[in-house]
């Protein structure tokens, strides 16, 4: 009953993504002007590269950050309500962090205006959601993991 809970709960981190494509969207429909008008300087392709480095980061090592999360919060927990608490706390935490390939993605159009790069990543960022989204058997396997 407690994971039904936590699934409507977590709605708000799949809705973030699509609410920054929505709000572009509304840029590019108001004429937005990028902040830079000529991205192609050095600086600012340094600038690019580092916001596509991280948002891409964050998706191809999302995994790693997991196991490191799931290892500092689910060690020494023995009752069922605090593995329960501790889930709940692995969730938000893991949903937050993929949330920041949209928050890169939106950092980036808001230099280049770019929409394609915006929608990207947050594309990338809702369907990589669904593997943290909270589930009884997700929940299991953790505690298999951690407790067998």
């Amino acid at each position: 009953m407690k994971i039904k809970g936590l699934k409507i709960k977590v709605i708000p981190f799949f809705l973030f993504p699509i609410i920054l494509v929505i709000v572009g969207k509304v840029f590019v429909f108001k004429n937005y002007v990028p902040l830079i008008k000529d991205y192609e300087r050095e600086n600012i392709k340094f600038l690019m590269g580092f916001l596509y480095f991280v948002g891409l980061g964050i998706f191809f090592f999302c995994n790693g950050f997991s196991d490191f999360i799931s290892k500092k919060l689910f060690l020494n927990k023995n009752q069922l309500d605090e593995k329960l608490k501790i889930y709940y706390i692995y969730t938000v935490i893991m949903l937050s962090f993929l949330n920041l390939i949209s928050i890169t993605g939106f950092l980036g159009f808001l230099i280049c205006g770019n929409f394609a790069w915006l929608a990207t990543f947050s594309i990338i960022n809702f369907f990589s959601l669904f593997s943290y989204f909270p589930t009884e058997k997700r929940f299991n396997k953790k505690l298999e993991f951690f407790f067998d």
